[in-house]
């Protein structure tokens, strides 16, 4: 994780991502489109380096590396 560039709209879109625990219902939320959500997850997780999410069903949950 060295020189990561996070912005508010990374953690803001993470947060519910994980607190709603779908994108599409997290776009919702934040009146936004799904793929807006999608590609700023990736571009985050490009910057971790790791998933920080995985599928469960219909469902996403944290990865360890989400968690943390």
């Amino acid at each position: 994780m060295q020189n990561l560039k996070l912005n508010l709209k990374h953690l803001r879109y993470f947060w519910s991502v994980a607190s709603h625990g779908s994108i599409a219902r997290a776009s919702e939320a934040l009146f936004v489109t799904p793929q807006t959500i999608s590609g700023q997850l990736r571009d985050l997780e490009e910057q971790v380096g790791s998933k920080l999410f995985e599928r469960d069903g219909r469902q996403l949950v944290l990865t360890e590396t989400g968690r943390m």
